[in-house]
């Protein structure tokens, strides 16, 4: 009977260790696979050095952001001790949104407001940081990254995010990258669920094999979910997830604004683009209300936080046949607008 207990014993441990060389063996690939695509190999400190975070913003396009956070407070400590490393002689401003603000999206000759209001003013160097559909999550990445690089940090930051802010919450698959639901009172009340949740934030903290598991199960489901809606805004999508995008945006732009100071950047703009007036309308209260919402709650608090708001600018109803190309993205005519009317407002 021993014997058998013995032999009983000796099968589960083999299976625990089998099964963790299996995991182990998959976390050390993981670990390989973001260390080639970020080119960095700290992706092997993460869930060791709290300072190491990464981000998979597009795992198949291999859009994998690894930042060093160690940098960039040190960096931040060298400007609190000598305020002229901030730079803020020179009017250089930085550009971010998404594809509105990267701009040529209608035909390559539409150029974008970046540039245009840079070459409009030649006090002004206007570095565009836009990216085709990205959202202020990546932008936050974007910014914290180009203060760890950049020799010359402007004097202004624009915040041109919006249209994509509901990426969040994209077929009605949450993603959370910031805790909210887990730092949110009413899950608090909801104990099993409340639990769940932090033992699955805690695996995804220290475990890279995990965080790319998520992202292909997210994504797939989100996939799944396209082809049986065939619409980009699921109609399912319900006040909570528009309220849920929105407090995104409010917590990646405080952060923003807050590292924005850090670095001694004088002035940080947000600013809010038109679209077309069906588009208005559509979204208006759906995400537009808890947009406006949080750029109330931030400009509160903020003296050196501005905001453009070019979306109320009856030109682009009255003449918008000729400025969009479709819903959100503009002509080379509209761009020329929005960059004239940021630079009224600037001056």
């Amino acid at each position: 009977m021993k014997n058998k207990n013995l032999s009983f014993k000796k099968k589960i441990t083999l299976s625990f260790f089998a099964i963790f060389l299996f995991f182990f063996f998959l976390e050390f690939i993981s670990r390989i696979f973001i260390s080639s695509t970020t080119k960095n190999f700290k992706a092997f400190y993460y869930g060791f050095n709290e300072n190491i975070k990464i981000d998979i913003n597009h795992l198949i396009k291999f859009k994998i952001n690894l930042t060093d956070l160690r940098k960039l407070n040190l960096i931040v400590s060298e400007i609190k001790k000598n305020p002229s490393k901030s730079n803020d002689k020179k009017n250089i401003i930085w550009a971010f949104g998404g594809s509105t603000t990267k701009g040529n999206f209608c035909g390559s000759n539409a150029s974008s407001w970046p540039k245009i209001l840079s070459d409009k003013n030649k006090n002004m160097n206007v570095v565009n940081y836009g990216q085709n559909g990205i959202d202020s999550y990546v932008s936050l990445q974007i910014l914290r990254n180009s203060g760890i690089k950049s020799t010359n940090l402007p004097q202004s930051i624009i915040w041109a995010h919006k249209f994509n802010e509901i990426n969040v919450i994209y077929q009605g698959i949450k993603k959370d990258p910031n805790n909210i639901l887990i730092n949110s009172n009413k899950n608090e009340k909801r104990q099993l669920y409340f639990e769940i949740l932090k033992i699955e934030k805690t695996i995804e903290k220290y475990s890279l094999f995990y965080k790319i598991l998520k992202n292909v199960i997210i994504t797939s489901n989100r996939k799944i979910i396209r082809n049986f809606t065939n619409k980009h805004i699921n109609p399912s999508l319900t006040k909570e997830d528009f309220t849920f995008a929105a407090k995104n945006f409010e917590f990646n732009t405080r952060e923003a604004i807050k590292l924005s100071k850090n670095l001694g950047i004088k002035n940080f703009y947000i600013l809010s683009l038109p679209s077309l007036k069906n588009f208005e309308e559509k979204m208006k209260d759906k995400f537009f209300i808890h947009y406006y919402n949080s750029i109330s709650n931030l400009i509160k608090k903020n003296d050196n936080v501005h905001f453009i708001d070019l979306s109320k600018k009856s030109i682009f109803l009255k003449e918008q046949n000729t400025l969009f190309c479709d819903e959100t993205h503009k002509t080379l005519k509209a761009n020329i607008l929005v960059a004239n009317f940021i630079d009224s407002f600037i001056q």
